[in-house]
Parts: structure tokens; sequence; C-alpha cells
């Protein structure tokens, strides 16, 4: 036996000759436990049995895989370069085919070139592969001959991806030779072994990746025990079945690809090959063996029957028990691994079910909550087989639901995926799983899928199998007796009647995962008009009620899908709205109202409950109905406004104060928001500005400031601000209802005391709430803002800076709209939202005449994406007008001439109109530059990449109806009904020229104002793509905390500080630099870039060791990282191993105290001198270095710890 050469140093010689190859005890890579079983003991026993043809097996020894590998290789050589030393670039390789041998010797092979290799599922579609492809950076794809026509789509797409056929092993060379290779095995085992995906069960799928070390660890786990894999190689389950046997040296029977999965091979290979003891299935393969007496038989025989993949439907299950079989399910993710199985004492203990919580799991997993006794599993950071992150916090939510045993500790038993639950239209929740299983017991059906989203009641679609030859009436009576026995088991909102169920054809195509489950969503999706047809002959409710008990009815519905803050009153003419109702609340409601209550459904608008949003009003509306009585004329909603106005505008008199500001003392609302943001960054950055007070909603101060600064962080904004400008930000929990705006006596004091201006920026958006619902939070906490600001304890009142919109002034006569308060209420749009706004100027007008006060309404345009990054929210109606492109291939030809303005444009305007001597008045923050929509934009939005076909807007409301009506995949089909109020009309479109002259004067940054741009327009098209296109979880071995910034700053403190909050390791960058370079850095010569970057080569390889290494979440890494070039390089982690990077830079001016400092270090190479160049070689944080945060390097050290803190977690958001 060779020596174990030590792992620090470990390496590997690998060459074509056998004799040469050396190997360690345990192997490091996948290609290396392959060599290694090729030259030990058993080397000449089977170890890989597939079949040349039907189920006559054919074995292959160690030795002879390993053959028959070095020859692949050899040959894919030519197209795919061989790895020869850790320092060549590892590419990913796709491999797309059946899981024969051929394509398990494709795979070792890729993987003995030193490559990584990207396992395509067969059953995905073309851009689902295309997607993955472009997703890992596929250089080359190698197919089987039956896959001509994907890899010739695909390469048609990618002009950089090579396409290789897979060689038959027949046809493979006689030898294969490779060049010498030198391979650093500790650095090998760091890279990505393979690439497997999630089902693409809910959009496109999402590659995961696999390191060797993660592999080869959970391989070394297996039964020891000849077993027989009716998985596919491309799924996660059916690969690590097939490493787990060739490490346990076991033989493995791999089913032919080219059969179907029938009860007939299944026997004849269990029948035929007795030394098989563990099956590994799906549950459909044990559904076939338990059809026959002699399948039962011959599972009982084996030891262990396990499957996974999908749920054992639990007859099925039953069943095998009590027929003696050791069943077990086994419970894991592509994500993380294996979890939980369900071994036990069979023989006593037959919960098969019940899976089983281990010790190793059990510090790392987490059940949240999900509904009564219904639990979602979670896995948190530091679990060793996690590769991917979906949660806040780094754990990952698997969407799987559980409920617990009732008596045995750390038992689940799984009941549904969180997606698959169907939520009635009642809000019960279903799981269809129980009925489909029970009803997929009949010998007549193959398939079973149950239907009612959103719906009064259940239904299901069931698709025969094969054998079945009767009529639709006889196979109803035939599966009548499986689905009163699932009724017994659900309660009665889950049942399904005989009415709800409908045949479909035996031939019927629809989409499966890898395992041969239903992708529910795409059935869902597939079979929309079959499943509305079900529902057409539903009948509206009957229900009669007294007024007293129709309040009681709606007051019980609205309890049951409201969350009131504590203290908050609700009786019958509480505005609905004010308590957190949405749309789909209200829709949901309005459904239930429907078919409870004796109402025709076409009397009962989709916007019932907002044209009517207390409950008073709703009871008296459906009582109207109900007894024919004729509508009552309501006041106008201009008189509605007038009545308002006055309501409000008696405003209190300021008390003067002999107290000047050294500055500008701000309170911003809205900080959350786009616009918000962007206004408090600018204003943070002004030297003028002492401090920002943020009102903003949340539940104490701490969210407060969170949500301020990951409002800063998802705008890209954060990593602008100096510590110094975020020192001037403070954010607390407010309630613009409450005359004190929910702010502690004291905190209203203080703001109260400083206060020179106010930017007011937030209001509710929801073009849907009449002008009552906006009274409450909008109204009334406006007039309490004037208050805060008559209240400053300064010469003058603090100014109030409003900010409306034009929609308040959208029908005014003419063609101008003027900067003055217009002459009447119907100037306003017919909306609620709009109407607000008009109330609230005239209040500001009253305002600023009863008080010495100034107030300024700032009329804002339509704001788009910022001109740095196209950062614009994807939920608004022109984003989703550019999504439809997507949807339905097409854009609406307008005839319109917009005026936008980016939003850090609009920012700026507001903050120079804010921070102005500006008198009271009306500006109208718009672009005095339009461009038409038609003959401007679209051009502009194929130039920057959208692909479409322009049509008139009536058309394009045609095809957005027809479009996909599943809202998380086609976002724009939430809007519709807007579009079409708007579009799905041949009028001419009035056009506005909104006059700024007033707002240009009081704003530079306005006056210089440009047209939108293709450079602008590349940048927000670019953006809506990355939030459009279903999120790809990226697999991660963690995150690198990386404090940086020149010598003397405190780097090792702060890092040692946060280690110990945080319990993570510590790697201090100068330890790694080489003997050479700190010699040279002692002797005051700074060193040149070149060997900089060997050093943050070095410091990235000691990053992925230490993530891998310790298994720990993330690493704290102390490194200068003066220039944005250096950043980038440890940047490469991301690239290199999915590693994220949070840089915290500490930053000062103060030379002589980092001089100060660094002399009383002891025995550290770096001299006080070295700091002027460091300082002169600090760069600041460049704009696109989203990840960096700046601290205040001569803060008090606990407080920048606290900063970091609380920072950290936002960045990675």
């Amino acid at each position: 036996m060779t020596d174990v050469i030590p792992i620090s140093s470990r390496s590997v010689a690998l060459n074509s000759k056998r004799s040469n190859v050396r190997v360690t005890e345990i192997p490091s890579t996948v290609d290396e436990l392959i060599r290694l079983r090729a030259t030990q003991q058993g080397k000449d026993v089977p170890i890989i049995a597939y079949p040349e043809q039907g189920t006559a097996y054919i074995n292959y020894t160690p030795f002879e895989l390993d053959q028959l590998v070095q020859k692949a290789a050899s040959l894919y050589a030519s197209a795919i370069p061989q790895r020869t030393t850790s320092d060549d670039p590892v590419q990913v390789i796709g491999l797309l085919g059946p899981s024969d041998i051929s394509y398990l010797v494709a795979f070792l092979a890729i993987s003995r070139l030193g490559h990584s290799v990207l396992l395509l599922s067969t059953r995905i579609t073309d851009e689902a592969h295309e997607s993955l492809l472009r997703t890992t950076k596929a250089t080359a794809l190698l197919y089987n001959e039956a896959f001509g026509t994907t890899a010739s789509t695909q390469a048609a797409q990618n002009t950089y991806l090579r396409t290789i056929k897979i060689c038959d092993v027949k046809l493979l060379p006689a030898t294969g030779n490779l060049k010498p290779a030198k391979l650093d095995m500790t650095r090998e085992s760091l890279n990505i072994s393979f690439i497997i995906h999630s089902s693409g069960s809910t959009g496109l799928p999402k590659p995961i990746f696999q390191t060797h070390k993660a592999s080869l660890y959970a391989y070394s786990q297996h039964f020891n025990r000849v077993g027989h894999i009716t998985l596919p190689l491309y799924h996660n389950h059916g690969i690590c079945c097939l490493f787990r046997a060739i490490w346990a040296g076991k033989k493995i029977y791999i089913y032919n690809a080219d059969l179907p999965l029938t009860s007939q091979h299944l026997l004849a290979t269990l029948r035929e090959h007795l030394e098989i003891k563990i099956l590994y299935a799906v549950p459909y393969a044990l559904k076939l063996l338990s059809e026959t007496d002699e399948g039962l038989r011959l599972l009982s025989n084996l030891d262990i029957v396990m499957f996974g993949g999908s749920a054992c439907p639990k007859p099925i299950g039953d069943r095998l028990v009590q027929s003696g079989v050791n069943l077990v399910g086994h419970y894991g993710a592509t994500e993380l691994g294996q979890l939980m199985t369900s071994f036990r004492e069979h023989k006593e203990d037959k919960g098969w079910d019940w899976l089983r919580v281990g010790p190793n799991l059990e510090p790392y997993l987490r059940m949240e909550s999900r509904g009564p006794n219904l639990f979602e599993l979670c896995v948190t950071e530091g679990w060793p087989s996690k590769v991917a992150t979906n949660c806040e916090d780094g754990s990952y939510a698997t969407k799987d639901l559980f409920e617990p045993h009732p008596t045995i500790p750390n038992a689940w038993r799984y009941y549904a995926r969180l997606d698959d639950t169907l939520v009635l239209e009642n809000g019960e929740k279903a799981n269809p799983l129980i009925a489909e299983g029970v009803i997929r017991q009949s010998q007549h059906v193959a398939e079973a899928v149950v239907f009612g989203a959103n719906k009064s009641q259940l239904g299901a679609f069931v698709i025969p199998s094969e054998a079945a030859v009767l009529t639709e009436e006889a196979l109803l009576d035939a599966i009548m007796g499986y689905i009163n026995e699932a009724n017994q088991v659900a309660p009665s909102f889950a049942q399904l009647s005989r009415e709800m169920i409908r045949i479909l054809p035996c031939d019927t195509d629809y989409r499966k995962t890898d395992k041969g489950t239903v992708i529910r969503a795409a059935f869902y999706r597939d079979f929309s008009e079959q499943i509305e047809a079900a529902y057409a002959d539903e009948q509206s409710g009957s229900l009669v009620l007294s007024k007293t008990q129709l309040l009681e009815f709606l007051r019980l519905e609205f309890l049951q899908k409201i969350t009131r803050k504590e203290g908050t009153s609700f009786d019958e003419h509480t505005d609905l709205f004010s308590l957190g109702v949405d749309s789909l609340q209200a829709i949901r409601v309005r459904g239930n109202i429907i078919k409870t209550l004796k109402v025709e459904a076409k009397d009962i608008g989709r916007n019932f409950v907002f044209d009517f949003p207390t409950l008073d009003e709703i009871a008296n509306e459906i009582l109207r109905l109900q007894q024919g009585v004729p509508k009552q004329v309501k006041l106008s909603v201009e008189e509605r406004m007038a009545a308002m106005v006055e309501k409000y505008a008696e405003f209190e008199q300021h008390q003067t104060v002999n107290k000047l500001a050294d500055g500008a003392y701000i309170v911003v609302t809205g900080a959350t928001g786009s616009l918000g943001a962007h206004a408090v960054a600018i204003l943070a950055a002004q030297s003028t500005t002492k401090k920002i007070f943020c009102l903003v909603r949340a539940k104490d101060s701490k969210d407060a400031n969170s949500r301020v600064r990951q409002s800063l962080c998802e705008r890209r904004l954060l990593h602008t601000l100096s510590a110094a400008a975020r020192s001037k930000i403070t954010a607390y929990p407010s309630d613009f209802a409450d005359e004190n705006l929910g702010l502690h006596p004291s905190e209203y004091e203080r703001i109260s005391e400083g206060i020179t201006h106010l930017l007011h920026l937030a209001w509710s958006v929801n073009f849907n709430k009449s002008i009552e619902s906006f009274e409450v939070d909008c109204i009334r906490g406006m007039r309490n803002l004037t208050r805060l600001c008559l209240q400053a304890r300064r010469p003058q009142p603090a100014t109030f800076n409003f900010c409306s919109s034009v929609s308040a002034t959208a029908r005014t006569p003419g063609t101008i709209v003027p900067e003055s308060i217009p002459a009447s209420f119907e100037y306003a749009q017919g909306m609620g939202y709009a109407q607000s706004k008009l109330v609230a100027e005239n209040l500001c007008h009253r305002a600023a005449k009863q008080t010495n006060m100034r107030c300024r309404i700032l009329r804002v345009g339509q704001i788009v994406g910022d001109t740095q990054h196209g950062v614009w929210n994807e939920t608004e109606a022109i984003p989703l007008i550019f999504q439809s492109a997507k949807s339905t291939g097409t854009l609406p030809a307008l005839d319109e001439s917009p005026a936008w303005l980016p939003v850090d444009l609009v920012a700026n305007a507001c903050a120079e109109i804010t921070l102005s001597g500006a008198e009271s008045g009306v500006m109208n923050v718009v672009n005095h530059n339009s461009f038409h929509w038609t003959r401007d934009l679209l051009p502009l939005l194929l130039r920057a990449g959208l692909s479409f076909e322009a049509v008139n807007q009536r058309e394009w409301i045609k095809r957005l109806r027809a479009s996909n009506p599943d809202p998380r995949e086609n976002p724009s089909i939430k809007l519709v009904d807007f579009f079409a109020s708007k579009y799905d009309n041949d009028d001419p479109r009035k056009s506005l020229t909104f006059a700024s002259e007033n707002a240009r004067r009081h704003s530079p940054s306005l006056a210089k104002a440009g047209i939108i741009n293709v450079d602008i327009m590349q940048k927000i098209v670019s953006y809506l793509d990355t939030k459009y296109t279903p999120c790809v979880e990226s697999a991660s071995l963690g995150t690198a905390y990386i404090i940086g910034g020149p010598c003397g700053t405190g780097k090792s403190s702060l890092a040692g500080k946060l280690s110990k909050e945080m319990s993570l390791p510590v790697i201090e960058g100068d330890e790694l630099h080489s003997i050479a370079a700190r010699a040279q850095m002692g002797n005051k010569i700074a060193l040149e870039d070149v060997e900089r970057m060997k050093w943050l080569s070095h410091l990235r390889g000691a990053v992925m060791c230490s993530l891998t290494t310790f298994r720990a979440p993330a690493v704290i890494v102390t490194c200068s990282a003066l220039k944005a070039v250096y950043r980038d390089e440890l940047r490469r982690l991301n690239e290199l191993a999915g590693i994220k990077t949070v840089f915290l830079l500490l930053a000062t001016n103060n030379k002589d105290t980092l001089k100060s400092r660094l002399s009383k270090r002891e025995g550290h190479y770096m001299d006080s001198c070295m700091v002027d160049a460091q300082m002169a070689l600090f760069e600041e944080v460049q704009e696109y270095e989203v990840d960096c945060v700046q601290l205040d390097a001569m803060r008090d050290l606990d407080d920048v710890v606290s900063e970091a803190l609380s920072l950290k977690d936002v960045m990675l958001k």
C-alpha cells in the first residue's frame, strides 16, 4: 500500500500508466474513488450491472469500468481540454441522455478530465435546458444521439457551446492515453464534481452544485448490500445510490434506460438476481410490484425496500408492510442531501411513513408552523450537505409540510408540498395527495390530479391506465369505492363528489418531473379550460339574513382574514382597508358572499368591497339588492372631497422660539419606498444636513432602522453612503393616524426640538380604494405631520414639502396644467388615490394661508428606474406593460407622449426644493422633455434588448387576456382589468403638458433633465429581466465577511469581536503573505500588484478551505482590499465556489491616529510609515460595488461592532 501524503500538501500524479497511479486510502475526488477501486483488492469483482438488452445484465468490474473511463476520457480530450494542474480552469460540461452504461462512462470521463458535470434531465423543456446551460456557464454539451435536435437547438442559442455526441462504450478506442497531470487534491476536493437540478415544478429548474468533498462524504454512508436502482442517474437519489455502491464495493443493478418501468421487467430482475438485497425505487414502482402476489413475495425477501422522490400512498405502503416488507421511507432534497428515514425495528414498529430525526440533524432542523398541526421543514446553516439558501437567515425552507407523531418525539409524517396545498375560496387548505394516492390504487388508473384552488369545492382528473377498457360511466363506478375511501379520511371541505370527477383520455400528454410525478403547476395551466368548465354549472348562494345577522356574518368573514394592531377598534363603520385588508382578501370575501348569500354575481362587481369599504355599507348594499330597492343617489365624489378638506382644514399657529439651526434637520416619510430611499441618500450626503428622522411603519426602532437600511440596499444606495452620512439617519416606528404620529413623547419632543424641514413622500398606493379609504392614514396623517412642523422649536415652522401626483390634475381642461391649485375637484383622475392627493394639495394650500408655514406641493409625474442601475419596482404598471412582451410577445403601440423622470433625478429635485428658500406654492416636478411612446420608446426598448411585436392597444389587451393566467409566471395579468379600462377602446388619448418653470427655478437637477435614452432603458430592461425571470437558488458554500481598510484602522480588532459575537472562524490576511512579501513590507517597500494578486489568490483558497473544513455558514477575513480591482479578485469567490462576499470597509482620513496605533503594535512587520502609502492607494467604493459598506474607523470599537452586526444581514439580502 502506498504512503498517505499529509493533507496540507497532498497531491496525486495521474497518467495513462496504471503502475504510476498513486491514490490515498480516502479519495478526494470522484475520479480518485474510481481509480482507487480499480487498484484495490476486489478490482476484478463485478461492481456495476447494466443490461445489454431487456433484463440480460452484463457485469463490469472496477478495473473494467476504469479502463472504459480512461478510453472515453482520451477520446473526449480532443474536444474538452484536460486539466493537468489545479490552476487550470474548471469547465462545466453538460450531459444529456438516458442513464445507460455509455452515459455513466461519459460522466466519469468528464470527471477524469478534471471538469464539472451538469446532469441534465431528459424530461425538461428546451427552455429549461437553455436556462441551466446558461446559468452554469457550460462550455460543452455531451448528448445521446436521440437528443440531437435538442443539442442543435442549444448550440444555436449559445454560440460558445460545443456539442459532442456520447460515444457508445462498444465503439471506444482500444487504448486511452492522457497527459501526465499533477493535481493538488486538497484543492481538487473543493471543486464542483457535478451539478444536479431541481425538478422545475414551479418554474425553471435551479442548478444545485455538489463539491467532490461533500459528495464523497455522503457516499461513505452506505448499506453494504447488493442493490437495484430504478431511478435515472441524473436524479440525485439515483447518482447517490450508484456511488454509495461503488464506495462499498457492492454491486448495483441499474434499470435498463431503454425499457418502460413495468411490473414485468421489475419482477424479472428481482426473480433472476436473488443476490439483490436492497431495492431503491420510486413509489410508482412499488405500486406495480404490490399488485401481484409474486411482487409482494419478492419484496418481502429483500432486506430493505427504500423509496424516495415522492410520497408513497398510504394504502400501498400499508399493504407492503402487512405483507412483511421492510419498507423504509427516505426523505431528502437535492439542496440538502439525505435528511430523514423511517428506519426502525420494522417487525414491531409498523410506522413506515413516520420519518425519524437523527441526532446529527436535530441541531439544524427547524419546523415552521404553517397551520393547525402542520409544519414546514427548514434546515439551518451548518448542515454539512446543505448547498443552497432561500431564507434571509441563511437557512433553506423546503416547502414540504409535515405533521408530528402524537406520541413519538422527533417523528414526522409527510403531508404535502406547500405549493401542492389547495386553498379553497373559503380559505380552507386541502391536501390533494391523500385522494390522489388512494385513487391511483385502482388498476384502472394511471394518474389522478385533484384541482380546486380558489374554488368552492375540489374536483379531480383521472387518466385511465392502458389496461382500462371501460366506458366513462363504468370507470367512474369502478373508482368510486376508492373515492369514498379517500373521503372517509378527508375533512368535509376536501371531499370529492362524483359530479366533480373528470375522465381524460388514457393517452393524455402531461408534463412530469424526473421522478415521474406530475408537475402540478404546469398541469393546472395546461388544463385550465377543463378546470373552468368543471365549475361552469356552479350556482350562487340562497341565504337571506337580517341586518344584524348579516353584519355578524361579514364581521366573521373579515376577522378571519385580517390581523389588527392591539387597541385598534373594529366596528361596522371602520374602514376595512385601514385595518390592512388587501385586494386578494377583498376578492375572496366577495366570492364567499356570492356563494353563500342570495345575490346575483353580476350585481357584486370585482371592486365591491372597495366601493363599500365598511361592514355597514356592504350590508346595506346586499340588503338593497335582495329587496330590489332602487339605488340611492350618493353624494358626488367632488362633494365628498370638499367635505374632507373642510373637516381637516384647521391648523394651529406656530409658537416662535429664538433658536437658530446649525444645519438642516429633516423629517422624511416614505423612506422604505424607492423615491424615499433615494431622497434620504441624497440628503444624507449633503454637508449641510445634520440629521434625518425617518418615520416608517414598523413594530419597533430596530425594525424601523432595519427597514430603512434594507430599502437603501435594495435600491443599491447603501454602499454609496459614507459612515458619516449613514450616521445622520435614524428611523422611528410611526403611525400617522395618531396625533403624535405614534411616537413616544420623548421622541416627538426630540424631533420637534430640531426639525427644520419635512419631506412627505409616504402615501398608500392602491388604485382600487375609494377616497374614504385614504382618510385615516393619509389625509389625517398629513394634517398630523403639518402639526409637527408647526411645533418646531425654531423662529419659523419647519417647511412642509408634500409629494403630490400629476394624477391629481389629470382631468384639467385644455392642454396645459399650471403650477397652481386646480379650480375644481373634478380635475382629479377618477380614482381614490388621485382624489386623495388633490384633497391633500388643498389642505397644504389652506395651511400656508392660515399659518406662516411654507408649504410646497411637489406634483410628481411618472417616475422610472434610476440612471445608475435601472432599479424600478417591478409591480408598477409600466414595468408590467414591458413584462407583457415576454408573456404575449407584443407591446401596445400607444399614441402617448410621456414625460418620464428617473427616480434619482426626482429625488434630487425634491431634495433641492426642500432645502431651498422657495415660498409656498405648487411645483410640477415633471420632465419638460417629452417623447412619443410608439415612435421613440418602442425603438429604444428594441435596442435595449427587449423582443416584441408592436400591435394596436386593443389587440394588446386581447392577447394579454389570452396569456398565461398564473400571475406568478405572468405578472402582467394582475393588472389586465386596469389596462383594459385605459386601453381597450379606440378613444384618442388626451395629452397634457405640465408647466414646470417654478420647479426648475428651484431645482437645477430638474432644469438639466434630458429625454430618456437607450442607456437608461438598457439598465431598466436588464434589471426588470432579473425580477421577472424565475429566481435561481444559487448553491453556496457560505459567506465571506471581508473587513478591509488601510493598516491601523482596526481590522483585526473588529474581526476578533465579530468572531466572538457570530461564532465564526477568522482568517488573518496578513498571515498569508509570503515570507518575501513580509520582508519587503518590513523594509517599508509597498508590494507591486503582481504580488498582491498572488496574495489575493491564496486568500481565496483559504476562504474556500475554511468554509468546507469548519462547515461554518461564514468566515471572517481581514484584508486591506484597498482598491476596487483587489476587491474584484476576492469577489471571484462567488464565481469559483458560490461564496457570497460582504465588504466591511473601515475608513478614515486621520493618518496620525493610524500611525499611532501601528507604532504601538509589537512583532508586526507593517511599519507606521506604510500608512501614507496605503491611504494613497485606498479607493472609495465604486458605483457597482453593492456588496460594500463603509464603517467609521475612528468610532468606539463596540459601536463599530454593533453597526457591523446590524448591516451584515442587510447586505446579504
